[in-house]
């Protein structure tokens, strides 16, 4: 073989692969914007929302819901920062202590980056709330597990 011949299937072999590398970046960021709803702009408001109080009924929230089932999971990392990213609410999970599960949460119910409820748990089930009900990060409504739904302290 050539050496010019050689030096024509390397540098085209380099612009093949510099193509596909390109070509592959452009269609993950396009798939990510699509179906990530963090990639959204956030609708604005003209006021702060407060967040969503329990049912008086007794009725879990779907954010209680997803908070029970993500406290089943094991605790194989000191944190977890979005355990459900297609939610329009976000919850995060704690670990303290390693080897003893998840020992908090956080809430945020509208994805607005402030804390709307924190959540203590001991031994795998929930056992206080504080919510935020200002939206402003400061607890002032506080809530108590028992029986299997959120009363009011």
């Amino acid at each position: 073989m050539k050496f010019r011949t050689f030096l024509a299937l390397v540098i085209t072999g380099g612009f093949v692969l510099f193509a596909g590398i390109v070509g592959s970046c452009v269609w993950l960021v396009n798939r990510e914007s699509v179906t990530s709803p963090a990639a959204q702009p956030p609708t604005p408001s003209a006021a702060p929302q407060s967040p969503p109080l329990p049912a008086s009924d007794g009725k879990l929230r779907p954010v209680d819901r997803d908070l029970l089932e993500a406290l089943r999971r094991p605790a194989t990392t000191d944190r977890i920062k979005d355990a459900f990213p297609g939610r329009p609410y976000k919850i995060s999970l704690y670990c303290d202590t390693p080897g003893q599960g998840w020992n908090r949460a956080k809430i945020d119910l509208n994805r607005n980056n402030k804390w709307d409820e924190k959540v203590t748990i001991v031994n795998g089930e929930p056992t206080k709330r504080a919510v935020a009900s200002r939206d402003d990060e400061n607890y002032d409504v506080e809530y108590r597990w028992r029986g299997g739904q959120w009363v009011a302290k």
